[in-house]
């Protein structure tokens, strides 16, 4: 069998020595790999219903703003069909109603222009008060959280391999799409620990949990308890679909692997639709049993897991491309650290391959790609109208009929699928086309990208290929929702004058402990560019160079000099996509039909300038990274500050 070495496509950036380059598919490991032993195969399809997450009770509603209490805690769910083992997963809920905790978490329901202040609690402990290690590899050779300490400005020295991290978990929330404060952002630096009986020898916090926590008090006069922040959400910005989730420094791609993220859904103001011309209910707080929903949260993910029902995510390099060593201090290779990973089966709202039995009318799905590295190609196996309406950052400008719905992870789709004429019975299944791979884009006949003009195969028809179903009921109440065609969306007012313009870099690192042939990636890093425009890479300890003028409306020019395509990640701002430039030929593309309205996250393909425009308005020190968490996890993030 070929070895995935093989497949690495190595290309030196000019001048430098760096390197971008491609990773093999993950179809191709070998039968001696470490890997999952659960067969995806072996796991019935569309045996369990979907679950669709309820909203998340308020604690308190009495004041000027809406009062949460949620805390993670660990649990076992049944996310493989009914029969099979349970899988011990984390999750948030209220802490008021424990029957909330689940994952993907209960959907927080806000209201445009009325505060939401949540009180984010890590209660990753046991029945005796002790904190629970992590369920999967933590690799400590990275810049990351480290409670063990000592805190520094640096990745950790080792004199040795260091072997998986068995401590305390460290966690912050992130609402992600959130127009909010520094210190309510979920800033990466800003982690915090359990209150466990056993924490005395770690680090309660990160640098920044002090800083924020003091702010916080300033600001509203309320302390932070050990082991909890509290954020407030204005939720001053346009109604959208927004997600929360964990986004501790250098392990992100584990804590929300195992489980803990859910939907933020901002509805109201003037810049969103209310009259009943949109398929509805959704989920509300004190709906009964048995309640019907034609809105609908719909969270992918891709996971794998073990026979025994638990989680696999790979302990060893060698999972991603067979190299067995040596490893840090020795070279600059990780020894536990994925660049990327893909899992072997899909999962919808927490279970793998569900079923929905639907009405013959328009459903209203807010889509969220929650993958770790996975981007997804939407379609369904039958040609029914499934209309785009919004992004991250509300709704379009008008709707756009889609034939396939591509969605780097963190991306939104605000989506009408209309099942109107179908006959009971009917079983449709949505397919994803997306590769077992590294995305890179689209060749010009629109097979997928290999990167060198050849194409690469889309994902596995049998496992990860599927979704899940939908089978047709009979009709139980007229449809009186306008058809997605006619329907006149709120309009987005245009950012103003741009005062700067901003040149950023993404780069791939390539070990330098071994010759072209053999070298493998060791880190994803973001930078600058020099006068020559050449990429200048920075590490997340490097001195921020994304210094803002507040109030400044900036157009962040993204070359993207990997062979992979990243979904790029802005925080504090919803911005516009400008346009796309060939960096070979200055060939310039407009934004996508479905990239018109506002967004958070925009995907800067292999080979091209992504120019986005956005207004920075709240000072602060935040973070840009890349979505494919095992690149945001190992340097592909930065800080920014607006000033």
């Amino acid at each position: 069998m070929i070895s995935r070495r093989d497949f690495l496509k190595l290309t030196i950036v000019a001048g430098g020595s760096l390197a971008v380059s491609g990773c093999g598919p993950l179809r191709l490991i070998q039968d001696d790999q470490p890997g999952p032993s659960l067969d995806a195969k072996s796991i019935l399809k569309f045996a369990d219903p979907l679950v669709i997450p309820p909203a998340m009770p308020i604690t308190d509603a009495s004041g000027d703003f809406d009062y949460f209490e949620i805390a993670m805690r660990q649990f076992k769910q049944q996310i493989l069909p009914s029969g099979m083992p349970q899988t011990t997963v984390w999750g948030y809920g209220s802490v008021n109603h424990p029957e909330t905790f689940n994952y993907p978490s209960f959907t927080i329901e806000a209201v445009v222009n009325r505060p939401t202040r949540v009180k984010w609690i890590n209660d990753l402990v046991d029945e005796q008060g002790n904190f629970l290690p992590h369920l999967l590899p933590v690799d400590p050779s990275l810049h990351w959280a480290n409670p063990e300490g000592p805190e520094t400005d640096t990745r950790p020295v080792f004199t040795k391999t260091p072997e998986v991290y068995r401590g305390p978990v460290p966690i912050v929330t992130h609402v992600h799409g959130a127009h909010t404060s520094e210190e309510s952002d979920g800033y990466a630096e800003a982690w915090y620990l359990p209150p466990a009986k056993n924490i005395e020898k770690f680090i309660p916090g990160g640098k920044w949990y002090e800083k924020f926590k003091i702010k916080f008090k300033d600001k509203y006069g309320v302390d932070w308890e050990p082991g909890s922040a509290i954020a407030q959400y204005p939720n001053d910005q346009a109604a959208a679909t927004l997600w929360y989730h964990d986004h501790a420094l250098g392990m992100t791609r584990l804590n929300v692997y195992a489980g803990p993220a859910g939907f933020f859904i901002l509805r109201g103001g003037e810049a969103d639709l209310t009259d009943g011309s949109l398929p509805s209910p959704a989920p509300t707080r004190g709906d009964t049993a048995g309640t019907r929903y034609y809105e609908i949260p719909l969270a992918i993910q891709d996971r794998s897991f073990n026979s025994d029902g638990s989680l696999f995510y790979p302990d060893t390099r060698k999972y991603f491309d067979e190299y067995e060593g040596e490893y840090i201090p020795k070279t600059d290779v990780s020894p536990i650290w994925n660049p990327e990973f893909f899992g072997t089966t899909m999962l919808v709202n927490g279970k793998t391959w569900p079923k929905l039995e639907v009405e013959p009318r328009r459903y209203r799905f807010r889509l969220l790609n929650g993958c770790n590295s996975r981007f997804l190609i939407l379609k369904f196996s039958q040609d029914i109208p499934v209309w785009q309406i919004g992004a991250e950052g509300g709704f379009l400008p008008k709707s756009v009929r889609m034939n396939a719905i591509l969605m780097s992870p963190a991306e939104r789709a605000d989506v009408i699928v209309d099942f109107t004429g179908l006959p009971e019975g009917t079983e449709i299944t949505l397919l994803n086309l997306g590769p077992d791979e590294p995305f890179k884009g689209f060749n010009p006949d629109g097979t997928l990208a290999d990167g060198e003009g050849e194409a690469i195969p889309p994902a596995n028809p049998e496992t990860t290929g599927q979704v899940m179903k939908f089978i047709v009921v009979p009709l139980s109440a007229p449809d009186t929702s306008t058809p997605p065609e006619k329907l006149s969306l709120p309009k987005n007012i245009p950012l103003g004058t741009t005062d700067n313009t901003r040149v950023v870099s993404l780069i791939e690192e390539m070990s330098m402990h071994m010759s072209e042939d053999d070298a493998i990636p060791v880190a994803a890093m973001l930078g600058t560019m020099d006068a020559m425009g050449m990429p200048m890479p920075m590490m997340w300890n490097d001195p921020v160079t994304e210094i803002i003028k507040n109030g400044a409306i900036e157009i962040w020019e993204i070359h993207n000099f990997t062979a992979d395509a990243h979904p790029i990640h802005i925080h504090e701002v919803m911005f516009e996509v400008v346009n796309r430039e060939n960096k070979m030929d200055g060939k310039l593309r407009e934004p996508e039909p479905a990239e018109k309205g506002t967004k958070d996250t925009v995907i800067a393909y292999p080979g091209e300038i992504t120019r986005v425009k956005a207004k920075f308005d709240l000072p602060g020190r935040y973070v840009w990274h890349c979505h494919i968490v095992e690149h945001e996890d190992n340097e592909m993030m930065r800080p920014l500050e607006v000033q």
